[in-house]
């Protein structure tokens, strides 16, 4: 297949899964009986990587634990693939030296969120969530000649992450379901100063002071980020096996942060199907579309020769492909101690990337959970 015509499938199944997931509200009205959602069962739950999928019951709390573990490799600029020497072409923003010296390698990203919630009505769930969060990249640098360094070397951040509070608001009732409204707001209580060590392309030695370490590798927005949302979960078929749900949501910085720059803001659709396999487990397949807008302004002390430092290599259009597994715990099994106990796995795997600028590339998800109902 041609670069043109991977590009063209590319586009053509990001346009797809938008559709998708506009389209199963009314997909589900139109083919689903008069059953609602009921927590208690495997399929209740939208896939673990949604936020906010469903409300409480009024007096009822919910704890829970995700941890999600993402990976990127090499580097595209757009749709497009970069070797190394295509990287080391591009212009560096910071003026010295012109073009940039040092490329990204990998990168993992681990984050451990703890979530709660409690219902003070049926028709109100408040919700909070704090997070640690884990960075680590693996970066080559590049003499003025070309020449690659001996060594690499790995820069690592870690801390809190920001801090989420919010609620889910009841909207409204369909035949076959409900939706509801998300109102949140993202606390700057992670760090935009973390710094590091690079080796630097004059003669590969390590920097002999701290240096500031590129936007990807902060720990936080350093800004109030506003989250609306607006999901919908429903049955779909007979017999109560098969759910279904979408979910439009957006991340609006609310203003520059400390350092004179606001990240970009952040759209996304996703919609999922999930069937029940037996009274404790059920498996689902979702589909999710984002687009994030540039960033705006820039940290001064943020300047090295590297595309995560640049400024324009910020946002992009994404879509994912997930598979996902629900457990639920029974009140028969194992003597009732992991009843209402929800286990969840889900991968996620890129199936379309258009980057702002030079950035890395993004390889599979991982996210496990844990969620419990008192």
């Amino acid at each position: 297949m041609t670069k043109f015509s991977r590009r063209c499938a590319q586009r053509n199944f990001y346009a797809a899964t938008l559709t998708l997931a506009l389209s199963i509200p009314a997909l589900s009205a139109a083919q689903a009986d008069d059953t609602h959602q009921n927590s208690a069962t495997p399929e209740g739950h939208a896939p673990i990587m949604v936020m906010g999928d469903h409300r409480h019951k009024a007096g009822e709390f919910m704890v829970s634990l995700r941890h999600m573990s993402m990976k990127m490799s090499g580097n595209i600029k757009g749709t497009d693939e970069l070797s190394a020497a295509q990287v080391l072409a591009e212009r560096n923003a910071h003026g010295n030296p012109p073009n940039l010296r040092v490329v990204p390698q990998e990168m993992e990203m681990n984050m451990t969120m703890l979530g709660a919630m409690y219902a003070p009505s049926d028709k109100l769930t408040l919700l909070a969530m704090m997070m640690q969060i884990d960075n680590e990249m693996t970066l080559q640098t590049y003499q003025m000649d070309g020449t690659a360094c001996p060594e690499r070397f790995t820069s690592k951040a870690s801390g809190q992450g920001d801090t989420i509070i919010g609620a889910l608001i009841a909207g409204g009732d369909t035949r076959n379901g409900a939706w509801h409204y998300g109102l949140a707001l993202s606390l700057p209580t992670g760090g935009i100063k973390e710094t590091g060590r690079p080796i630097t392309p004059m003669m590969c030695v390590q920097a002999g002071m701290d240096k500031r370490l590129p936007y990807p590798m902060q720990l936080g927005s350093g800004s109030y980020d506003f989250r609306p949302s607006l999901t919908y979960n429903g049955d779909w078929g007979d017999g109560g096996k098969w759910r279904v749900g979408a979910q439009a949501a957006a991340i609006i910085r609310l203003n520059d942060n400390g350092e004179d720059y606001r990240l970009g803001d952040k759209f996304e659709l996703q919609g999922w199907v999930m069937r029940n396999l037996s009274p404790w487990a059920s498996a689902s397949l979702r589909f999710d579309a984002a687009h994030q807008n540039g960033m705006k302004g820039g940290d001064s002390a943020i300047n090295l020769p590297v595309p995560t430092a640049q400024t324009r290599s910020h946002g992009g259009t994404y879509a994912n492909i997930s598979l996902g597994v629900n457990l639920i715990g029974q009140t028969g099994i194992w003597g009732g101690a992991l009843a209402g106990h929800r286990l969840a796995i889900e991968w996620v795997s890129p199936v379309h990337q258009d980057a702002n600028g030079v950035q890395m590339q993004r390889d599979d998800t991982l996210m496990l959970g844990w969620q419990k109902a008192f």
